[in-house]
């Protein structure tokens, strides 16, 4: 099939649509003519807004230099230590991407991928001028960075408001992919707060909150803009899922008001500051909403409070599940770091909070993140050992702890064994893990000593899930497990 004949297939679906729609005017049944000439309109609209935006795009061209070491590479890095390892040849390494002119005096957004750790930044203009660039900022949080070319009387882009975007909408995405500057493409938003687990960050503080669209977008489009149809950039471009590394029909944009608030920050302070509570997430799925007693899965669950943080400063506790921030619902963890991290620290929000059969409001004076976050330990249990549902418990003894090397002091017992394809294993317990509580609806036991978990156990309905609240390292998880009849 020809490219002309599936493009005039596509033409004739769209204009059934329109019709269905009711989107022309005339009374009666829509003529040809009268489609064909809807159909021009929306072109124009395209192609009015295509003109507009592309002068606000501009292709962004790096090198980096860096060190190769093919023996590096095949030794573990554990073991590099040991070894003294040659440094490496250095080599330039080239970069693509775009970016989005900001200001008339030359402030680009991009990505920090794009030029986070570039040692030469060159801008090219939609009219072939070209300018080197100096990097004012970057944050791989968020994987926004912002440069500045020296240049005046600038075309920028327009930005509109990505709260207030829906899924369906027509977008265009303008960048440079594979080095084609000045590229247009269309689609529409296939969906919104997407958290793909691209941005690499050992804190667990990374934001992903992206959009997706099926507008093309391939290897080079990173940094550039993500169009509504009213000419106002409502994302940054950057990434694909693909197994081919070209575009399948699935990109990403970073939403315009986080990446503009990151943008800000660094223009302003020199950095990012931004908004901290000091809490643990989980999403709020089926099997959790009937052991926590909901009506449904919906809201955000806290999985601990750190001690010593806003959260903690303002009294919201552990297993309380939020529904709203500032009366914006929220179901999805990356939704609430998202809505956080566009505020600043000691600004106060208010978190409607579900607190086992109560709805609360907290007002949450923000922070500030510290360098590290830390734990909160107890007191020690007894000894005693035992096998349930394919999970081997202990006691937590001294020789327990110094054996799993264990911080000194932990309530909980420790699970030792998880059988290969039990429950247990299905639920994604870990050898290691050390259950502290166990939940189901209203019915809430501490698990001190393994007696006390096999009395839990014995307490609950049989055939309904139950929450396992688990210290695994410095987190607390939410493990859920039906209990067999």
């Amino acid at each position: 099939m020809s490219i002309q004949t599936i493009r005039f297939r596509q033409l004739t679906l769209f204009a059934g649509l329109l019709i269905a729609a009711g989107a022309f005017t005339t009374p009666a049944f829509a003529t040809e003519d009268q489609a064909m000439e809807q159909l021009r309109n929306l072109n124009k609209a395209f192609t009015s807004i295509a003109r507009r935006v592309t002068p606000t795009v501009v292709t962004i061209s790096t090198r980096e230099t860096v060190r190769s070491n093919a023996l590096r590479g095949q030794i573990p890095e554990d073991y590099r230590r040991f070894f003294r390892m040659p440094r490496g040849e250095r080599r330039e390494r080239p970069g693509l991407g775009s970016g989005i002119i900001m200001s008339a005096d030359g402030y680009v957004l991009t990505n920090h991928h794009v030029a986070g750790s570039a040692d030469e930044i060159t801008v090219i203009l939609n009219d072939n001028q070209e300018f080197e660039a100096r990097l004012v900022g970057t944050d791989s949080l968020t994987d926004v960075a912002v440069i500045k070319i020296d240049a005046e009387g600038l075309a920028s882009a327009p930005v509109g408001n990505s709260d207030e975007i829906q899924i369906g909408e027509w977008v265009m995405a303008v960048g440079a992919p594979l080095d084609l500057r000045s590229t247009v493409t269309s689609g529409i938003i296939s969906a919104l707060g997407r958290n793909l687990n691209i941005i690499s960050d050992r804190s667990g503080f990374a934001i992903e909150d992206f959009i997706q669209t099926d507008a093309a977008i391939n290897p080079g489009n990173s940094g550039g803009a993500l169009i509504n149809l009213d000419g106002e950039v409502i994302g940054v471009n950057t990434a694909i899922a693909s197994g081919t590394g070209g575009f399948v029909g699935y990109g990403f944009a970073i939403p315009i008001n986080l990446a503009r608030k990151v943008m800000d920050d660094i223009i302003t302070h020199g950095r990012v500051r931004r908004g901290f509570l000091g809490i643990n997430l989980r999403r709020v799925d089926a099997s959790l909403a009937d052991a926590f007693g909901l009506d449904g899965p919906r809201g955000v669950l806290i999985a601990n409070v750190f001690s010593d943080t806003p959260a903690d400063a303002a009294g919201l506790k552990d297993e309380d599940i939020i529904l709203s921030i500032d009366g914006t619902a929220v179901n999805r963890p990356n939704q609430v770091q998202s809505l956080i991290a566009r505020k600043h620290p000691d600004e106060t929000v208010a978190l409607e909070i579900r607190r086992k059969n109560r709805t609360i409001t907290h007002q949450v004076k923000l922070g500030e993140k510290p360098a590290q976050i830390g734990d909160v330990a107890s007191t020690r249990t007894q000894a005693g050992q035992t096998e349930l549902h394919g999970l081997s418990v202990s006691n937590i003894t001294p020789e327990v702890e110094s054996r799993w090397r264990l911080e000194a002091g932990m309530d909980g017992i420790l699970v030792t064994e998880v059988a290969q394809g039990s429950r247990a294993a299905r639920a994604r317990f870990q050898r290691g893990d050390i259950i502290f509580k166990v939940r189901q609806g209203n019915l809430e036991r501490e698990v001190r000593t393994v007696e006390d978990f096999k009395a839990s156990l014995a307490k609950l309905e049989k055939g309904r899930n139950a929450a396992f609240f688990v210290r695994r390292g410095t987190y607390h998880l939410f493990l859920t497990m039906k209990i067999s009849e």
